[in-house]
């Protein structure tokens, strides 16, 4: 039956395997809610957090986000994210929607520039049975080329639905990295159906190893999620970062229409410095992210400079790079005015006491609803296991954004006003300047 459970003990196998290696420090650390990380000899992460949960959410993370792919394979990492739970070495398309959906399971795939993350989410009683299927769907793919041909349609149809908004943010990347960190998100179009069971093969073997990847979990204990993560069989890859250097240039997707959407950005610091990192974080929230009540006003220190459209601050970072800068969207014509508007403003930004204040307790709100929520605490542990090879407490990130001063604030913006641009912009853009008229 497709619903029957396996009747091999994986999970009290695995479990007796990871408290045989560390039973000292499984009854030191019994039912801390705290984040734990640990590396195993392979230079696989396994992090977790708060075992009591009631339900487990256990990921398997690799650092084969699109930023490792090359010319010959951009896309890849859109079809690894569609062609999760397709049939695998051990088990079938239908066995694995069936036996999770048995038990009230779950299961997804994310992925971003820098990752992808296969999660499932099943109560606790049968996490045996959601740990078996997150094993074969992570670890086992096949990649039957009939598979991944009935996934032309599904790749389609996700391309078909990114805002406008979204792919000026796609365009921006591609401006301000060209390669690597500026390799979108989504397959390209030209590239849809192209991607061969051997292409498809060859980078999960380069880029999904046990060198590249974290196990993470909440609601499960630490010591049993060492022990699963000691059973997985997985590869020994080396793939590539892809370092990426900033470039000032531009990409503009000219359609018709009466909406434009238009991406401005800088350099700003990746996770490998945290302070500058926080710091700039700190003056995006500082700078406006949008009206925080429904048909609120939009009161940043950026974003109330622009008028007429929908705004918001920019800041997106990287384990070793990031941009800050801000996204406009609307009306066509009113969209060139704005983006005029907010490069002055950039290159001006100058916060006070009060901003730098405001800006810090939004932060401290958003990073601690990010970590309470049980969902994105997963996903966020897995994150940092992965790239950074450790993971921070909510405590420490508390300390982290209340030791950003306004000088720390101050000294970040004032690197905007010399600093290079980079624009991507999509829609109708007859009234939106060239880069060249901005810096």
């Amino acid at each position: 039956m497709a619903s029957a459970v396996s009747k091999t003990p994986m999970l009290r196998a695995a479990a007796a395997r990871g408290f045989a290696a560390q039973a000292k420090a499984a009854s030191a650390g019994c039912g801390s809610g705290e984040p734990q990380c640990s590396n195993l000899p392979n230079k696989l992460a396994v992090a977790s957090a708060e075992p009591n949960a009631a339900v487990a959410r256990v990921s398997i993370v690799y650092r084969a986000g699109s930023r490792n792919e090359s010319g010959d394979n951009l896309g890849a990492s859109h079809v690894l994210r569609a062609a999760s739970g397709l049939s695998t070495k051990t088990a079938t398309s239908f066995g694995i929607v069936r036996n999770l959906q048995q038990v009230g399971g779950s299961l997804t795939t994310t992925a971003d520039r820098e990752t992808v993350t296969y999660t499932v989410a099943v109560t606790k009683d049968h996490l045996e049975t959601g740990l078996k299927y997150l094993e074969a769907a992570a670890t086992g793919q096949v990649f039957k080329p009939w598979e991944l041909a009935d996934l032309t349609a599904l790749i389609k149809t996700d391309l078909s639905r990114v805002p406008l908004e979204v792919r000026a943010v796609e365009s921006l990347h591609k401006a301000a990295y060209h390669s690597g960190l500026g390799n979108s998100v989504f397959c390209p179009k030209y590239q849809v159906g192209k991607h061969s069971s051997e292409t498809m093969q060859h980078y999960f073997e380069a880029n999904c190893s046990a060198s590249r990847a974290a196990v993470a979990a909440v609601g499960v204990d630490h010591q049993l999620l060492v022990g699963f993560a000691q059973s997985l069989n997985l590869g020994s890859g080396k793939g590539s970062d892809n370092k990426s250097s900033f470039n000032s240039s531009e990409v503009r997707h000219e359609r018709g229409g009466n909406r434009a959407a238009v991406a401005v950005a800088t350099q700003a610091a990746g996770w490998d410095n945290l302070k500058d990192c926080m710091a700039y974080i700190v003056l995006q929230h500082a700078a406006g992210t949008g009206p925080v009540t429904k048909r609120g006003g939009n009161n940043g220190a950026l974003t109330k400079q622009l008028s007429g459209v929908n705004s918001s601050t920019l800041c997106s970072t990287y384990s070793d790079n990031g941009l800050f800068g801000f996204v406009v969207a609307g009306d066509a014509k009113a969209v060139g005015k704005a983006v005029e508007a907010g490069v002055k403003g950039l290159k001006s930004l100058n916060v006070s006491d009060e901003d730098v204040a405001r800006g810090k307790a939004a932060t401290l709100g958003w990073v601690v609803d990010y970590v309470e929520n049980h969902s994105t605490l997963a996903f966020d542990l897995g994150e940092q296991a992965a790239l950074l090879g450790q993971v921070y407490k909510k405590a420490d990130m508390v300390a982290a954004i209340n030791g950003v001063s306004t000088s720390d604030v101050q000294s970040v913006a004032r690197k905007l006003a010399s600093a290079k641009l980079a624009v991507g912009a999509v829609g109708n853009l007859n009234s939106v300047p060239y880069l060249c008229n901005l810096n």
